[in-house]
């Protein structure tokens, strides 16, 4: 069987494709992501008889990110018939012919809820007023840590791409969030995390 997870709520995605590879106990298990895969190494893999006991799975994160010729490799081999199990994680939503690439797998689709989308768009020069109405709809409805997971992978992008915010500002407020995120592990927080978070974000788009 063939389980794919993905979507623009990374988080979520993750946890469901860590959570059904840790749910296959006692199984024999080969991780690959985009950097380090090995062709001749999946193949043999899935292809040969195992040596070690237990139902072989193969865990490959951000497999639609490799070049499309390795890609098309890989499909092949996973899509041929055989009894193991792969679990297939993708850091963003797949277009359809992406996911009619593996045409028996089994979907999970991970979208971003309305309120924490907008909140992450209004996060822009001098847009105070919008993203403090958006900021407040997202504290009700979706888990702050989520939002902060989102934040520094946005601030991540924004870094190594184009981006309306100041490059000297991008990097103050990721390296905040990373104290903001010690400081609460540690108990050193004072004030509560939300309204630390809110002028973090504040400062960046003023």
């Amino acid at each position: 069987m063939i389980y794919l997870f993905h979507g623009d709520n990374q988080l979520k995605s993750r946890e469901a494709f860590n959570l059904g590879i840790n749910s296959q106990a006692n199984s024999n298990i080969q991780r690959f992501d985009s950097k380090n895969f090995d062709l001749d190494i999946i193949n043999s893999y899935v292809n040969s008889p195992s040596l070690i006991p237990g139902q072989k799975v193969l865990a490959i994160t951000n497999l639609f990110s490799i070049n499309k010729a390795s890609l098309d490799k890989i499909l092949k081999i996973i899509n041929s018939p055989n009894d193991i199990d792969v679990y297939i994680w993708q850091d963003k939503k797949l277009n359809a012919s992406q996911i009619k690439a593996i045409p028996s797998s089994k979907v999970n689709l991970f979208p971003l809820s309305r309120s924490l989308f907008n909140c992450l768009n209004s996060i822009r020069p001098n847009n105070a007023s919008e993203f403090l109405t958006q900021y407040h709809l997202t504290l009700k409805n979706d888990p702050l840590d989520l939002f902060i997971y989102l934040l520094k992978n946005s601030i991540r992008k924004q870094l190594t791409t184009y981006s309306r915010l100041p490059t000297d500002k991008l990097k103050s407020c990721y390296l905040r969030l990373i104290e903001l995120d010690y400081q609460n592990k540690t108990g050193q927080l004072s004030t509560p995390r939300e309204i630390a978070l809110e002028r973090i974000i504040l400062q960046l788009i003023n």
